[in-house]
């Protein structure tokens, strides 16, 4: 990549998309006080899939649970800014519905909970695992797991949670993009759980989480608002770009120039918008995955009787895969003290149908279905809100990477950059701190030359 100190003083930089990676641009050429830019957004407020909204009965909804875990202290000095402190620190509570009783997180930890029978089998299987001499397979998502986990995990839990959560065949995911997003087996640990009756919580560096106390996740962006003024236009609905000039048209007629174009739209729908693509790229193109999403969100009158933050949900009672106590990450989230909420992840595709019009109420079926409500709660509710996210899970299939290197290869000379999750189209740098720091370092590469690792060491 060239640097932009080769060419004019100050290129103009465009930005495509005031999401996460959008915002993490601007919030670097902000510090760097650079002169020659400008941000734009197709939608009436940033965030982009990290945005809230308030119904008209005053909860407050995420579009999906977010919870903010840091790798980054750049990341963490961002957040701060944005939030000013003003944020609930939590101990994370996450739980596995299953076998109708509720299993701390993660299961492979936690197998004394399961019913006698299951926890034999699961227990056994973790121990051939544990003694094989082999290496794994990991010619795919589906095989690497059992493998890894062993066949009684893998089907009571891995199998069914995975295809709710993609909605995608899982022997067409690849294994190679998991790194620390999968608890590892630790048979002594296991056995000491056992022995002790103790639970063993999150194993990563992060099993804590910081989350805003007024205005939902999408606060956090909203915080840029106010310092980006008139380089933040809302609003801009991009249709074309000229391939060869980086000349980039809106669906008012209206048209910017730049010098270095940084688009967060999804990777496939960018190429689409290039004048003079060629077909067998605009083919490949087609061929990345993705899965849609309904989020719903029920608002109760009265208290939840739960402390925990979030139930992983993987039987076929409830249509979704994981719900979320939304105000027990901030009591704020609901109207007043006298309300709660929860808000639920259902994935959908073309292997997974679920129907727009009844997904509400399969969603409160599923909730009563798996105790997270009683029958007589359904009196209690007095606000159902659904957001419809179409393409929000980037899928990790095991034609991707040869795709995205096609794809790139292309942008990158033409000084098309393509970053986010969406963007990047790589699902394990997809979280809110990857997302704010691709966009710093991509400033960072074309201003200094210096490199981007969170996109290029995943690459």
């Amino acid at each position: 990549m060239q640097s932009a100190s080769q060419q004019t003083p100050f290129p103009k930089i465009l930005i495509l998309g005031a999401g996460p990676t959008g915002l993490g641009a601007a919030y670097r050429l902000l510090q760097l006080n650079y002169p020659n830019w400008k941000i734009v957004e197709r939608n009436p407020y940033p965030g982009g899939l990290a945005a809230s909204f308030k119904d008209s009965a005053g909860f407050t909804w995420d579009i999906g649970t977010h919870v903010p875990c840091s790798h980054y202290a750049e990341f963490d000095q961002f957040f701060n800014e944005m939030t000013q402190g003003d944020v609930f620190e939590h101990q994370k509570r996450g739980y596995i519905r299953l076998s109708d009783r509720f299993i701390p997180f993660p299961l492979q930890s936690n197998i004394r909970h399961l019913p006698p029978d299951i926890f034999q089998e699961c227990y056994h299987d973790l121990e051939k695992v544990a003694h094989r001499q082999t290496s794994p397979d990991r010619s795919n998502f589906l095989t690497w797991n059992r493998e890894r986990f062993g066949d009684g995990i893998t089907r009571y839990f891995i199998q069914p949670d995975n295809e709710k959560r993609w909605a995608f065949p899982l022997h067409k995911l690849a294994s190679d993009w998991l790194a620390d997003r999968v608890s590892p087996v630790d048979l002594d640990r296991i056995r000491e759980n056992i022995r002790l009756g103790q639970n063993n919580a999150f194993w990563r560096l992060y099993n804590s989480f910081q989350y805003p106390k007024r205005g939902g996740i999408g606060s956090v962006f909203e915080g840029m608002r106010s310092r980006l003024g008139v380089r933040l236009e809302l609003e801009r609905e991009v249709v074309e770009i000229e391939s060869a000039t980086r000349a980039v048209w809106f669906s008012d007629d209206q048209y910017e120039n730049c010098d270095y174009l940084l688009s967060t739209l999804p990777i496939n729908k960018l190429v689409q918008m290039l004048t003079g693509v060629p077909e067998s790229l605009l083919a490949t193109a087609n061929q990345l995955e993705s899965s849609d999403a309904y989020i719903v969100g029920i608002g109760l009158r009265g208290s939840i009787n739960s402390d925990k933050h979030w139930a992983y949900c993987p039987e076929s009672v409830a249509p979704f895969y994981r719900a979320t106590y939304l105000t027990n990450f901030s009591p704020f989230n609901g109207p007043d003290a006298n309300h709660s909420s929860i808000l639920c992840d259902i994935s959908h595709s073309r292997y997974l149908m679920r129907d727009k019009d009844s997904i509400v109420q399969e969603t409160i079926d599923g909730l009563i279905a798996t105790g997270m409500l009683q029958p007589e709660d359904t009196s209690r509710i007095v606000s159902t809100y659904l957001i419809d996210v179409p393409g929000v899970n980037p899928l990790p299939t095991l034609e991707r990477d040869g795709i995205l290197d096609m794809l790139h290869g292309y942008l990158e000379p033409l000084g098309i950059h393509s970053r986010g999750r969406q963007g990047a189209w790589l699902y394990e740098v997809g979280n809110m701190d990857h997302c704010v720091m691709m966009g710093m370092q991509w400033v960072d590469a074309i201003l200094a030359g210096k490199r981007e690792t969170v996109w290029l060491d995943r690459r």
